[in-house]
């Protein structure tokens, strides 16, 4: 399941952050940061001695250090929408995105089949790095990009693009037309559903 791999790890920079030059050394180190996870959770899928509930969480304990969950909520919710959440309601949806993004990737963990990943050369972008690769199939290529920020002393992934469209501004797009005719009850109730729904 390379293809959804990639596509699915995903997944992130919120306003206001502060974030630490590029050195020149940064962009060959965060290239070989994400195909050393991509490659760690590529073996656990091939392992054949795994069950799948195996699998899965040693997946996520290979890729969520380098996934800022909580950010990519924040920043797939947008600025005016999270000031009118309430300090409660905030929390509250961090927890709910958080756990309906994890529970979505897990499950494109069981669709694996032998894909293959070619990686490209990290490229700056002011105090970020843009990773892109290539995930390839018989019928299909897809472009993915990686989007990556300083955090203090490592690098976290903060949005991926599949093929030119972000996973934030898809995101927010959908959050604002639920925000837009309903009401924050509303999207809680959307993200409590079941992610394949």
């Amino acid at each position: 399941m390379r293809y959804f791999i990639c596509l699915g790890i995903v997944l992130m920079v919120f306003a206001g952050l502060v974030v630490s030059p590029v050195a020149a050394d940064d962009t060959k180190a965060v290239s070989q940061l994400l195909k050393g996870k991509i490659d760690s959770a590529l073996a656990v899928l091939d392992n054949k001695d795994m069950t799948e509930a195996e699998k899965k969480e040693k997946i996520m304990s290979i890729v969520e250090p380098v996934i800022d969950f909580e950010l990519m909520a924040k920043l797939t919710l947008g600025k005016g929408n999270w000031i009118r959440l309430s300090g409660e309601q905030q929390q509250e949806f961090i927890d709910l995105f958080v756990e309906r993004l994890k529970a979505s990737y897990l499950d494109k963990t069981t669709l694996y089949s032998d894909q293959e990943v070619a990686y490209h050369p990290a490229v700056k972008q002011g105090s970020k790095i843009h990773v892109p690769m290539d995930v390839i199939t018989k019928d299909k290529t897809a472009e993915v990009l990686y989007k990556f920020y300083s955090a203090g002393d490592q690098w976290r992934i903060y949005d991926v693009e599949i093929n030119g469209v972000s996973l934030i501004k898809s995101y927010r797009s959908q959050f604002d037309e639920i925000l837009r005719s309903g009401t924050v009850q509303d999207l809680f109730d959307e993200l409590k559903r079941p992610a394949d729904e």
